[in-house]
């Protein structure tokens, strides 16, 4: 079967904006980071600077590893707050296209515990294996331009462009096998291999459907978060007296702690739209290409 990519786009767009619980659970990394990130930076400037500007919690061993388990702890968090709202919202987008099922934020978290290993399976054995892939690919890069004595590099340019649209398609990949483990209750390398034969059948169109979805959602990011990024680039001038550097260290560690409670809620916003318009896309594609064309359209779409 094909699917006509300006109704999955256009169907994506009314699941997003009907159904805006589904962005509370595309806000959950942002939200973990909202609440630990801030804990993390702000000690860095309360506790002073030495003469040389150096924070002096990097002077002392204890805490530097401190800040280092506390930055993998926002790793680890942040991955597992991703995982868990995907899986919650990958099946908010399957019943709103079924128009089957409750779309209550509670009964959505309870009932995504069930797809919360598979689909963390999932982005971990491709994450994994894509990462060994491009690693490779870049050492030799790296090996290549420094034999060539930076020619190589010029050369490697169409290559490393190239990259841009695979990793669309890894993503691409990553959805539509969340979509297989929701919608068809797969096992990890079922809904993987199910993905990977769509993918294949569909090559062309998926990445157009890939590429349209990055640059709309690239733009609504820049559009409604670049103007709060504007006051960053004034920080410099902050910095142009030496003879104040702790004071000013101590300034710009509050003027980012109250940019920060600002930009958080207004990137968590950002990210819960724009992650449910592209997870409703790649989903919407899966049932278009494994369901029967006579399917009845569901009940909020026929509304």
């Amino acid at each position: 079967m094909t699917f006509d990519i300006g109704e999955v786009l256009s169907r994506a767009g009314q699941i997003t904006w009907r159904n805006k619980v589904l962005w509370l659970f595309s806000a959950l990394p942002v939200a973990v980071n909202f609440l630990i990130f801030p804990a993390m930076v702000v000690p860095m400037f309360l506790l002073g600077f030495d003469s040389d500007g150096t924070p002096i919690i990097f002077e002392n061993p204890i805490l530097i590893v401190g800040f280092m388990l506390g930055n993998i702890l926002i790793s680890v968090l942040t991955f597992v707050a991703y995982t868990a709202g995907s899986s919650s919202l990958t099946l908010g987008i399957v019943r709103a296209e079924d128009g089957d099922g409750s779309l209550l934020f509670r009964d959505l978290a309870k009932d995504g515990v069930k797809y919360f290993v598979r689909i963390l399976g999932i982005g971990l054995l491709v994450s994994v294996s894509s990462s060994l892939v491009f690693t490779v690919i870049m050492f030799g890069l790296v090996l290549f331009g420094f034999v060539t004595m930076g020619i190589g590099f010029i050369c490697a340019q169409p290559l490393i462009l190239l990259m841009y649209p695979l990793m669309m398609l890894l993503y691409a990949l990553i959805e539509q096998s969340n979509a297989a483990v929701v919608a068809d209750d797969l096992s990890v390398t079922d809904a993987i291999a199910q993905a990977w034969n769509l993918l294949k059948a569909n090559f062309w169109r998926i990445l157009l459907l890939s590429i349209i979805v990055y640059f709309a959602v690239s733009i609504l990011s820049s559009v409604l978060v670049v103007p709060f990024m504007i006051p960053f680039f004034f920080f410099p001038i902050l910095f142009t007296e030496p003879s104040q550097v702790e004071s000013t260290f101590r300034l710009f560690g509050w003027i980012m702690l109250a940019f920060g409670v600002i930009l958080l809620p207004v990137m968590a916003l950002v990210q819960g739209v724009a992650i449910t318009f592209m997870k409703s896309a790649y989903i919407l594609t899966y049932l278009r290409l494994t369901r029967p064309a006579e399917q009845p359209a569901p009940v909020e779409a026929a509304i």
